[in-house]
C-alpha cells in the first residue's frame, strides 16, 4: 500500500501549475454520461473544483445542446476565457465534433455524433454563439499517468499478495484499428504502474472493442482465453476496468469465468480531480498568454 501512496503523492505533487492561475477564466469539462450514479461520480469528481474557478459540465458525446448550456452558465458569470477539459478516454473522442462546435475549425464532421434526447435527426447543428476565448485539452485520461496510480490501487485492493496473481486490464477501445493500437499501447504504459508494484506474475491489456460486432467477437474470445489460461494454471486473475465509472458490460463478457474484481473504474478517485485542475490550468496559463500577446 506505500506503493500506492508514493504514485499518489507524486503525481499530486507533479500538479504543473497551482490553483492560483485565474479565477477570470471557467472551465467546461465535458463527460460521456450515463446514469445517475455515473453522472454522480463525475460531479463528485468535479465538486472540488468549484471553489477555486467557475465550472460547468457538459454530458453527452459532444452534445451541443448541453455544450451551449455550459457556456451560457460560464458566460453569465462573466468569465473571460473558457478551458475545456475532456473527460474522455482518448484524445481522439469528439475531437472534431468538439472543435466545430467551439468554433475551433471551419468544416464540420462527416456526421454528427448524437446522444439520448438530443439527437439531430439528420440536421447538421451550427457552430455555438461564443462570445469567449476557448481553449479546449489535447490529452485525455489514457495520456495521464495520474491514471496509472490509479490502476494499481484498484489492483492492490484486491490482490492477496501471493504472487502468482496475474491482471487484466480491459478498455472500451474503437473500431479504427490503428487508434485502437494507440489505445493499446498507452493503456500498457500506464499498466506499468501496476507492474512495478512486483507483485503480479503478469499484467496485459486489452481493448473490448465493443460498439463494432465482429471486431468485438474476437477480442471477447482473446479476453476470455487470456483468464482460461490463467486458472488452468492455478492463478487468480484480476480484471480492472479502463473506464472511467463501473465495469460497463464486462460481467456479461466475462461470465463463466473465474475471475476477481470490484467492478470499480478511474473513479472515485481524488487523483481524477487532480487531472481536471491540472490541464485545467495548463489551458488557463495558454489562454492568458495568448491574451497578453493580442
Amino acid at each position: 500500500m506505500r506503493i500506492v501512496l508514493f504514485f499518489a503523492t507524486m503525481w499530486l505533487a507533479a500538479a504543473t501549475v497551482d490553483a492560483q492561475s485565474s479565477n477570470s477564466c471557467g472551465l467546461m469539462v465535458m463527460a460521456h454520461g450515463g446514469g445517475d450514479q455515473w453522472n454522480a461520480a463525475v460531479e463528485t469528481a468535479v465538486m472540488p473544483l468549484r471553489g477555486e474557478f467557475p465550472v460547468a459540465i457538459a454530458f453527452g458525446m459532444a452534445d451541443p445542446v448541453t455544450m451551449k448550456a455550459a457556456v451560457t452558465k460560464l458566460e453569465e458569470q462573466h468569465v473571460a476565457c473558457i478551458a475545456v477539459v475532456r473527460l474522455f478516454m482518448s484524445a481522439h473522442s469528439f475531437l472534431h465534433q468538439t472543435e466545430y462546435l467551439l468554433g475551433l475549425r471551419e468544416n464540420p464532421p462527416a456526421f454528427f455524433i448524437s446522444h439520448g434526447s438530443h439527437a439531430h435527426h439528420g440536421s447538421k447543428p451550427l457552430p455555438l454563439d461564443l462570445s469567449t476565448p476557448v481553449k479546449i485539452s489535447e490529452t485525455a485520461l489514457l495520456d495521464a499517468p495520474e491514471m496509472g496510480a490509479i490502476l494499481a490501487a484498484n489492483a492492490l485492493a484486491l490482490s492477496d499478495s501471493s504472487g502468482a496473481e496475474s491482471v487484466l486490464i480491459i478498455a472500451h477501445g474503437t473500431g479504427d484499428d490503428q487508434i485502437n493500437a494507440e489505445w493499446i499501447q498507452k493503456l500498457d504504459l500506464l499498466a506499468d504502474s501496476v507492474r512495478s508494484t512486483g507483485l503480479f506474475s503478469e499484467v496485459a491489456v486489452h481493448s473490448l472493442q465493443e460498439d463494432w460486432k465482429d471486431k468485438r467477437a474476437k477480442s471477447e474470445t482473446e479476453i476470455r482465453q487470456f483468464i482460461e489460461t490463467h486458472s488452468q494454471n492455478n492463478g487468480r486473475t484480476i480484471v480492472l476496468p479502463f473506464r472511467l465509472y463501473g465495469f460497463g458490460p464486462y460481467e456479461e463478457v466475462l461470465e463463466g469465468l473465474a475471475y476477481q474484481s470490484n467492478g470499480r473504474g478511474l473513479l472515485p478517485s481524488p487523483l481524477v480531480t487532480e487531472w481536471i485542475r491540472r490541464t485545467a490550468n495548463e489551458l488557463f496559463l495558454e489562454l492568458e498568454e495568448i491574451a497578453s500577446i493580442d
